[in-house]
């Protein structure tokens, strides 16, 4: 196949893919409208994001997305974004994400990583909102398989924290990977996908006792806290719920 005839092709699997998630969210009540575009960026290193454009969004996807099989499914996901801002979900509130973070002392954010960090932890609650609508959708048009779905998830928790050389670095970029992992875990046992082989748990395991015990320690509290988000938390809940969340985190960060 040629390199044009290869692209046309991918041009033409986004399309169809874009108008069966479409479809597939307005079956489930989900209806995000015609304000959705797609575009493929080949070189980025992740799946993909949701930005605002004018009056309506576009989603940008990778390259190894739309070869991955799972491309329908991240659109989903990403439309499931763009639903929750459309209804003006507190948790995709940018006032309110702005208003906590930049309510961080500066000098405890003073580097790219740790911002990043941060902005990561702040995703990781936003999706696991979208998510329970993406669920929804997976689960009722049967569009994933049961056991994709948990192998996707169980890929996430990982078991070696990062060594680096540079002691305080390593402590933020491990304390996130914990919470990372709560993450995962936490979406597993809010929507019942099973830990086959018990491979997610067993690999969170084999990570906490190699972090500070005053990071480890602190696992049940991430992992409750993203198990248990309220559907139907208020603004000033969720500002709570942020504060509490990312003051923990950098707690935990200072202890070490």
């Amino acid at each position: 196949m040629t390199m044009l005839a290869k692209n046309e092709a991918a041009v033409e699997r986004v399309r169809e893919a874009h108008q069966n998630a479409m479809d597939m969210m307005r079956k489930f009540g989900f209806d995000v409208g015609n304000i959705v575009e797609v575009a493929v960026d080949p070189q980025l290193q992740f799946m993909g994001y949701t930005v605002p454009q004018g009056d309506g969004f576009r989603i940008v996807v990778s390259g190894m997305a739309v070869e991955s099989g799972m491309l329908e499914g991240l659109l989903v996901h990403e439309m499931s974004h763009v639903y929750r801002m459309q209804t003006n979900h507190p948790s995709h509130n940018h006032r309110i994400i702005e208003e906590v973070v930049n309510g961080l002392a500066k000098q405890r954010l003073s580097k790219e990583y740790q911002r990043k960090i941060i902005g990561e932890l702040v995703n990781n609650i936003q999706d696991l909102y979208a998510d329970d609508i993406a669920m929804k959708v997976f689960r009722d048009g049967r569009f994933l398989p049961n056991g994709q779905l948990s192998a996707f998830l169980q890929s996430w928790v990982k078991d070696e924290p990062v060594k680096s050389g540079d002691p305080k670095k390593d402590r933020w970029v491990n304390a996130a990977i914990m919470a990372n992992n709560a993450r995962a875990l936490a979406q597993m046992k809010r929507h019942r996908i099973s830990d086959v082989g018990g491979r997610a748990q067993a690999s969170n395991e084999r990570l906490l006792p190699q972090l500070p015990v005053t990071a480890s320690s602190q696992f049940p509290y991430f992992m409750n806290l993203m198990t248990n988000l309220n559907e139907d938390i208020t603004e000033d809940g969720y500002r709570r719920l942020l504060k509490e969340y990312l003051g923990k985190f950098l707690e935990l960060i200072e202890r070490n």
